[in-house]
C-alpha cells in the first residue's frame, strides 16, 4: 500500500504544482517519484499491483511531454504540448506481403481530446531502411476525422509506409507507426502511356544532339544495330530549327531507319519551331504539344521521358503540370530500376554549366530511388558519380550521363563540376547501356578506333 490510502483523494490541498505520475501495472510494482512545490519537499510513493493514485481537483496535473506510438491494428500517437492529446486510430502497422499493384485499404480516425474534426493527412513511403521518405498523397479527413486510406503496392522490394497529420500546434507532428510491406516480383499491372516495340530488350543505345547537316550523324548511326536494341535520344535530334523540313534534310537520312525503336525527348532546338517537326515526325507516342512527356518500359526498367525546356511548358517546379504527372506516376508504383531522360544536364562541366531549372524534378526522382539521368545539350560526353539533389556525392544518388555526341560539332569543357568522373570530347559516339534485373553496364563507343572511351557497371539503388 502507498503512503496515502489508494482510492481516496490525496491530502495535498496546499500543494500547488508540480505533480507527475505513473500508474502501477498489474505485473510489477513501480516507484512513483513526485516533486511537489512546497518548500522543495520530494515525496516518493510505492504502489502495489493494480493500484492507482487519485488526486483532488485542487492539484494541477502536469503530464510529461511525450509521444507514444502503439504498434498493431490500432496505432495512436500523443501530440507533444500542454493539454493536447491527439490520437490516430485504426492504422494497421502489421507487416504485409503482397504482389505488385495490390490495392491496400485502411480506415483511420483522428480525434483531439475526444473531439472529432477535419485534419490534413499525408501518406509517405520509403524503401525499407533508407529513411528517404517521399509523399504519396495528401488528403483531408471528413468533418468527424475519418479517412479511407488507399494506396497501391509498388514494385518488387521492401517498403515502409506511414501517416502524418498536419496542422497541430506545438512541436513535432503526429505520426503513425511505420508499416513494412514486402512486394514479391510480378508483372506490372499499371498501364503505361506508351510501351516500346521491343520492351524485352536489354540493350539501349543513347545518343543526343544528332541531326546536323555535314556533321557526324552518318557515322554514329553505323554504331547502332536496330535488331539488337532500342535508341534513347536525349534531345536536339535535329540541330537546325527543328522543322519537319529540317528533319527530312539532316536527321531522317541517317537515323530515320531507327524511328520505330527510337524513344526521344525534345531539346531546345526542337522548340525553335515550337516542337512542330518533333511531333509531326514521332506522333502522339512521345506525348503531345500540351503534355510533351511520357514513360516507357524497356527490359524491366521504367524510363521517364521528361522535358527540360521549362520556359516552354509552364515551368518544371512542384506546381507544374509535368511535376504533377511524374508525381502521380511514381505514386502508382515504380519498379526497382528507373531512368529519367531530359535534354539539359542537371550537372555539367561544359559550356552552359549545371542547370537548376529541373531541381524539383530531380528531388522527386531522388526521393523515389531513381538510378540514372540521361541528358544531352553540351556536345560532349560526361559521366558523374551518383549525386543527391544538393550536389553531394551519395551512394544512393542518381548517376547522370551526358551523351551529346550524336553528330553535332563537339565543344570544350569549361570547368570540372564536383562529382564529374569522366569527360570526353575528342570524338563522336554512342553509349551502349545494357540493363539487367538489378543493375546496368555502360560502354561509350566512339566513331574512330583509338579514341577515348568509358565503360563500367553498377547496381540499382
Amino acid at each position: 500500500m502507498s503512503c496515502w490510502e489508494v482510492g481516496r483523494s490525496a491530502p495535498i490541498s496546499g500543494m500547488k504544482r508540480k505533480f507527475g505520475f505513473l500508474r502501477a501495472d498489474a505485473y510489477s510494482s513501480r516507484m512513483l517519484k513526485t516533486s511537489v512545490g512546497v518548500a522543495g519537499i520530494a515525496v516518493a510513493l510505492v504502489l502495489g499491483p493494480g493500484e492507482s493514485l487519485a488526486v483532488n481537483d485542487r492539484a494541477e496535473v502536469m503530464p510529461q511531454v511525450s509521444e507514444s506510438i502503439s504498434m498493431g491494428t490500432t496505432s495512436s500517437s500523443v501530440k507533444s504540448g500542454k493539454k493536447t492529446h491527439t490520437v490516430l486510430r485504426g492504422w494497421n502497422s502489421d507487416r504485409l506481403s503482397v504482389v505488385p499493384g495490390k490495392r491496400i485499404k485502411d480506415r483511420v480516425r483522428i480525434d483531439t481530446r475526444g473531439k472529432k474534426r477535419k485534419r490534413t493527412v499525408i501518406l509517405q513511403r520509403a524503401r525499407a531502411k533508407s529513411n528517404k521518405w517521399s509523399q504519396v498523397w495528401q488528403r483531408r479527413t471528413s468533418q468527424r476525422g475519418g479517412l479511407n486510406v488507399k494506396f497501391t503496392a509498388p514494385f518488387a522490394g521492401s517498403w515502409e509506409f506511414r501517416l502524418q497529420v498536419k496542422g497541430l500546434k506545438g512541436k513535432g507532428a503526429l505520426q503513425s507507426a511505420n508499416r513494412r510491406i514486402s512486394i514479391s516480383p510480378g508483372a506490372d499491372p499499371t498501364k503505361q502511356p506508351t510501351r516500346p516495340a521491343r520492351d524485352d530488350s536489354t540493350l539501349v543505345y543513347v545518343a543526343g544532339d544528332i541531326g546536323f547537316c555535314g556533321g557526324a550523324a552518318d557515322k554514329t548511326a553505323k554504331l547502332i544495330d536496330r535488331d539488337k536494341g532500342v535508341l534513347v535520344a536525349p534531345g536536339d535530334l535535329e540541330q537546325s530549327n527543328g522543322t519537319i523540313k529540317d528533319y527530312r534534310k539532316c536527321y531522317i537520312p541517317h537515323y530515320g531507319k531507327f524511328k520505330k525503336i527510337t524513344y526521344p525527348v525534345p531539346g531546345n532546338h526542337e522548340y525553335f519551331s515550337a516542337g512542330s517537326g518533333y511531333f509531326d515526325y514521332f506522333g502522339s507516342r512521345v506525348g503531345t504539344p500540351e503534355a510533351p512527356w511520357y514513360s516507357v518500359d524497356i527490359g524491366g526498367w521504367r524510363f521517364y521521358m521528361l522535358n527540360s525546356n521549362c520556359s516552354q511548358i509552364s515551368g518544371c517546379g512542384v506546381d507544374s503540370p509535368q511535376y504533377k504527372w511524374l508525381e502521380e506516376q511514381m505514386a502508382a508504383g515504380v519498379p526497382q530500376c528507373t531512368v529519367a531522360v531530359w535534354h539539359h544536364p542537371r550537372w555539367s562541366s561544359g559550356m552552359y554549366g549545371s542547370d537548376a531549372q529541373t531541381d524539383a524534378l530531380y528531388r522527386l526522382l531522388y526521393a523515389n530511388g531513381t538510378d540514372l539521368l540521361l541528358t544531352g545539350h553540351e556536345h560532349v560526353y560526361e559521366r558523374f558519380a551518383p549525386k543527391a539533389p544538393d550536389g553531394a556525392l551519395s551512394t544512393d544518388g542518381i548517376r547522370q550521363f551526358t551523351v551529346a555526341t550524336g553528330g553535332m560539332t563537339l565543344r570544350d569543357f569549361y570547368s570540372k563540376e564536383p562529382g564529374s568522373q569522366v569527360r570526353l570530347n575528342d570524338d563522336h559516339g554512342v553509349m551502349e547501356l545494357r540493363l539487367s534485373a538489378a543493375g546496368y553496364d555502360w560502354d561509350f563507343r566512339p566513331v574512330k578506333s583509338g579514341s577515348q572511351t568509358d565503360a563500367g557497371s553498377s547496381s540499382c539503388n
